[in-house]
């Protein structure tokens, strides 16, 4: 017994270098954990501010499209960002670009579509070739045939140009209208 005794009391503890080694080694595996949580960060920050833009993008473009197709005739179109057609029903409807937010007006009662739209262009056809998708543009409503819809949008919540959450979606969509 007091063999043992003597053993455990004669025992030295860790020295000076052997901790510095250890708190060394610790550190380098935090700081390499912390850059893995990072980017895992912002891979899920730029990745979900994508879908968000669009995704909104794809609700409205949709609804547009669905009701530029049965539309019975466009009515005014005031400029590229700004357009009046009656629908099959014979409701008046307009989409019109207000600031950033896509507004659609209907008998007199506008909604927002959706937010973060950074443009709305929309280009008239009076002739359309469907397999190029190319054709004669217009400026008279009463002559269109076809519409180009060209939408750019981002995240409704604005951020930093510099963020990964500053992302933007560009979707278009060719409608040739059936009901004129």
């Amino acid at each position: 017994m007091r063999r043992l005794f003597s053993m455990l009391r004669n025992e030295g503890g860790f020295s000076l270098a052997e901790l510095l080694v250890v708190v060394a080694v610790l550190g380098l595996m935090l700081a390499g954990l912390l850059a893995v949580q990072m980017q895992g960060q912002y891979s899920y920050l730029m990745g979900s501010s994508r879908v968000e833009a669009q995704q909104n993008g794809r609700v409205a473009l949709e609804l547009m499209v669905r009701e530029l197709r049965s539309a019975q005739s466009v009515t005014a179109i005031p400029s590229a960002t700004n357009m009046t057609f009656v629908d099959e029903n014979g409701v008046t409807i307009q989409y019109q670009l207000s600031g950033s937010t896509l507004n659609r007006v209907s008998a007199g009662t506008s909604t927002p579509l959706i937010g973060g739209v950074t443009s709305l262009t929309l280009t008239y056809y009076s002739a359309f070739n469907g397999a190029t998708n190319t054709g004669t543009t217009t400026t008279t409503a009463g002559s269109v045939q076809a519409i180009r819809v060209q939408l750019v949008t981002t995240t409704e919540n604005s951020v930093a140009s510099y963020s990964a959450a500053s992302q933007s979606a560009v979707l278009e969509s060719f409608v040739r209208l059936r009901n004129i």
